[in-house]
């Protein structure tokens, strides 16, 4: 199996990954229980592949509004990359007494920042994982769909060196709600959306281009960075790589996100935000950016005609990734097995 050398600055090629193993004796879910204090509250589940040992990877999977860790591990075809890598697989889990959407607040500063509720919960659930469980520190990598992207946006944003890999599907830049500036009263304004339940959130989706006819803000790209920069703190940071991935025909989330995100997390680490290369696999358009020294960093999947979900290949080979659900769509091409392979993991 190829491994990436997490400090040693190299990937292999995405077109030199191996095959997935045939399949393998199934694992295990249980609920993750008293792992911290959970200032979120939030709930979650373990998934623990068949044999596990110390020193194995930890994936962590946010699922998006309206989903439930249990509709997002076997559907995503999650279930399976843990099983074949293997990698422990933390699922944690919004509550509807938090958002009756159950969509995770990454748009909130009391949940999106560094030791402040869902965000301290999930890194309480990871640092519990890693010290009761024996995961490898150095191999925690964090994706999500939709407010699970978002939420994923503000992990590796507030905690860049605790991960390395992050992967964005459908989700938005972070920062995407915030005022300009101190004086831009109209952010600031439409926050009261998020005293009633209905609305929580509505700010968000006006300035982010989600559910509504209004486009994704536009910011400069430095603008973007300055957003990660304050939430991850002074000093030199080891950046996840990361993989960013949108539909264009996507109805919930503008597709135009992909352009921001983009420019976000090029522009944080002072990459060029030209990519190095462009092709199409299996009909999606992929490119590469590379950092200073020459290694992938960021690579961006844009899907033809492919609306809001997860992407999956239900037929694939040599093994099938996921089933079909409301918000997990067959593209006929494996997201979370072409993020682990960019990652380093296959």
């Amino acid at each position: 199996m190829l491994q990436r050398i997490r400090h040693g600055g190299c990937i292999l090629p995405f077109l030199l990954a191996m095959a997935l193993p045939g399949p393998l004796p199934a694992g295990s879910s249980a609920p993750l229980d008293d792992f911290g204090e959970n200032p979120g509250a939030l709930d979650a589940v373990l998934y623990t592949p068949d044999g596990a040992a110390p020193g194995l990877p930890l994936l962590v999977a946010l699922h998006g509004c309206s989903m439930s860790a249990e509709a997002f591990d076997a559907e995503t075809g999650l279930t399976a990359l843990a099983d074949a890598l293997p990698a422990l697989l933390l699922l944690p889990q919004q509550r509807e007494d938090n958002q009756m959407h159950r969509c995770f607040r990454w748009y909130d500063e009391e949940d999106n920042l560094p030791g402040r509720g869902e965000s301290a919960s999930i890194m309480q659930m990871i640092d519990h994982v890693i010290a009761t469980d024996g995961a490898d520190p150095a191999q925690v990598y964090v994706l999500g769909l939709s407010a699970g992207g978002g939420m994923t946006a503000a992990m590796i944003a507030g905690h860049p060196d605790r991960f390395a890999g992050g992967g964005i599907v459908a989700g938005p830049p972070y920062g995407c709600n915030r005022p300009r500036s101190d004086l831009d009263g109209f952010w600031h304004w439409w926050r009261w959306m998020r005293g009633i339940p209905s609305l929580d959130g509505g700010d968000a989706a006006l300035a982010c281009g989600i559910k509504v006819t209004t486009p994704t803000t536009d910011r400069a790209p430095e603008d973007w960075a300055r957003y990660v920069r304050e939430a991850a703190g002074d000093g030199d940071h080891d950046w996840p790589l990361l993989s960013i991935w949108q539909g264009t025909a996507d109805g919930t989330v503008d597709p135009d996100n992909l352009t921001e995100l983009t420019e976000q997390w090029t522009a944080v680490q002072g990459i060029d935000a030209t990519p190095a290369s462009t092709e199409t696999v299996d009909g999606a358009t992929r490119k590469l950016y590379l950092g200073a020294d020459g290694t992938p960093r960021i690579e961006t999947w844009e899907l033809p005609g492919f609306d809001h979900a997860m992407p999956i290949d239900a037929d694939g080979d040599p093994a099938p990734c996921g089933e079909a659900r409301d918000f997990i769509s067959d593209a006929g091409i494996c997201a979370v097995r072409a993020m682990a392979r960019f990652w380093g993991l296959l």
